[in-house]
């Protein structure tokens, strides 16, 4: 396959394209998050580098509460009504007041719960702007040109003002008490994406705020619902390890840190295949091309099987190289993570691209929290017969991403006759193959 050629006679708003340009935003995002990772434990230390970890592990279930599971319901609902901009700006203006009440909702709780346990001014801070990174990035409408298959227009923008910000983090983080700027600096560097992109969705699509009832609002909020209980179900086997351990260690932070420095690896892996599966479900809802989840599993599993196996075997170098000397602790809990990569890309593609263009998704929704529930179990096990560690953590992590896929595969099995295109589409297909 010639794939310059394909894609110099892509259609524009394609799923090649879309799927290529939200690899480059993913990419950039996490680049410009791992680059500063080896200056900020140097600069910061194991302690204050872990107590970073912490709170950034502690603000992913205020992510997801803001987030609401938007990026799954009106990423469907879009891509249903993609010409209809009426209908665009309603799922934007109800999205974006959902979203609203959600941050205040998260800001009662940082300030009234989280505040008064907080050692220090300077903590307290650190936590504030972790919040309101955490806000502005959930506040940048992806959805919106996620279920339009147009990432290509909001891409460029958002990495080039992303990567100015983070620059500022190498120009003024200096000591270790100057923790609390590596989220003021994200926050910062979001919240000018979010202006561009905003600009952009009404100047030049015509996609703009419009009055919504209360009602609508609450519509929106609860055509999300499983999906949000979804996202939090897998919250809990995936983003869980480094609150636990940092609560373990009696220095407060040290085991934190290695969870941390192990699990930047483990999600920079995993963010580097959830492209695949974001581009895939809206071409799915709209297409139901099942086709091409049996071609892209096939030619990405042999890649992720080889680069597991080689980040296995270089387990060390990798840790003390990036990270350094002082986190070579972390070699265990990456290794006994390894399978938690292997299994995401079947888990991604075979959830909601799958099985939602099934009409099962349900099933995906039901997955995560049946496999949350087995995970809390094991975690009893472990800890009440005096097993709990980083190792047996990431081990009970490990296995409960593989029960995850094996719930789909059982769900996608037995309906399998759902795997068949529909006549219409059939039909479809026909008339446009002949029209070529």
């Amino acid at each position: 396959m010639n794939l310059i050629k394909k894609w110099k006679n892509r259609k524009q708003g394609s799923f090649i394209e879309n799927a290529v340009m939200l690899y480059i935003l993913q990419f950039s995002n996490m680049f410009l998050g791992l680059v500063t990772v080896p200056y900020q434990t140097r600069v910061l230390g194991k302690e204050n580098f872990g107590i970073l970890g912490v709170a950034a592990a502690i603000m992913m279930y205020f992510q997801l509460l803001i987030d609401f599971g938007f990026i799954l319901s009106a990423v469907a609902k879009i891509s249903r009504h993609r010409d209809n901009p009426q209908v665009l700006s309603k799922v934007l203006s109800c999205v974006t007041w959902a979203k609203g009440i959600f941050f205040l909702v998260s800001l009662f709780i940082v300030v009234v719960f989280l505040f008064p346990g907080l050692q220090d001014n300077t903590m307290r801070l650190m936590y504030f702007f972790y919040l309101m990174a955490t806000a502005t990035n959930s506040f940048l409408p992806d959805y919106m040109y996620k279920g339009l298959e147009r990432m290509s227009v909001i891409t460029f923008r958002t990495v080039m003002i992303k990567l100015f910000f983070t620059v500022m983090i190498f120009i003024f983080l200096r000591t270790k008490d100057q923790y609390y700027l590596v989220p003021l600096f994200t926050a910062i560097g979001n919240t000018g994406a979010i202006v561009v992109v905003y600009w952009h969705l009404v100047k030049k699509m015509g996609i703009h705020f419009c009055r919504v009832t209360a009602r609508e609002v609450f519509l929106e909020v609860k055509s999300s619902f499983w999906f949000f209980v979804s996202k939090i179900s897998s919250t809990v086997y995936t983003s869980t390890n480094t609150i636990i351990l940092g609560a373990m260690d009696p220095s407060g932070a040290l085991a934190g840190a290695y969870s941390a420095a192990s699990d930047k690896v483990i999600n920079t892996a995993r963010n580097m295949l959830s492209p695949i599966s974001d581009s895939l479900y809206p071409h799915m809802v709209k297409h139901k091309n099942f086709r091409l989840i049996k071609r892209t599993l096939l030619l990405f599993m042999p890649l992720i099987f080889l680069g597991c196996a080689v980040v296995f075997l270089f387990a060390e170098p990798i840790c003390t190289w990036f990270f350094g000397p002082d986190f070579a602790e972390s070699i265990l809990p990456l290794r006994a993570l390894l399978p938690v990569v292997l299994f995401t890309l079947p888990n991604y593609v075979l959830g909601f691209p799958t099985l939602g263009a099934m009409g099962l998704a349900q099933y995906a929704n039901l997955s995560t929290m049946f496999c949350m529930a087995i995970h809390l179990i094991n975690l009893a096990i472990v800890f009440f017969t005096g097993h709990l560690n980083m190792f047996t953590l990431c081990l009970v992590t490990s296995l409960t991403e593989f029960l995850v896929l094996l719930f789909r595969v059982v769900v996608i099995f037995l309906h399998r006759d759902r795997l068949r295109p529909e006549p219409e589409a059939q039909d479809t297909k026909a008339k446009g193959e002949a029209k070529a």
